[in-house]
């Protein structure tokens, strides 16, 4: 498999992390790819990400957001989907980069659904578009996970 390079920037373009994963699927205006959390246990919401766990990561050039598939290390069952709101993402030989806007949306293999970090992104000094955009991003990500049918 080809490697890719991810590079999480913060809203100014600042890089906040970075990380490889494998190319899965490329499209004009998406890539896939799966990578493997690296960081200690961290637990948010009732989800614990341990290191090791399967990310199976979609990103968008043409989206204001993109989307996590999350499987267990250990047993390899679905822990939910981690949505990030952001600017579109950047795709540059074997590099994919994308601006986070601080808002996320958490859905549960149920289906229930958790708005993360809204005070956050309402602190950030963001343009009235660029918000518009990130609402329409949540709202089309909340609909998209509504029509899907969970176990």
């Amino acid at each position: 498999m080809f490697n890719l390079t991810v590079i999480k920037l913060d809203y100014l373009g600042r890089e906040t992390w970075r990380y490889n994963g494998q190319l899965i699927e490329r499209g004009e205006n998406h890539i896939i790819l799966k990578a493997y959390f690296d960081h200690q246990e961290y637990s948010f919401e009732g989800l614990l990400l341990r290191k090791g766990d399967l990310f199976i990561e979609s990103f968008f050039n043409d989206r204001w957001y993109n989307i996590f598939e999350i499987y267990n290390a250990i047993d390899e069952k679905l822990k939910g989907w981690y949505c990030n709101i952001g600017w579109p993402a950047s795709f540059q030989n074997h590099t994919i980069s994308y601006r986070d806007l601080a808002l996320d949306l958490l859905v549960f293999p149920n289906g229930n659904q958790t708005i993360l970090d809204r005070d956050e992104f309402e602190a950030l000094p963001l343009s009235r578009n660029v918000r518009q955009q990130a609402e329409s991003a949540l709202k089309n990500l909340q609909e998209y996970f509504n029509k899907k049918t969970f176990p």
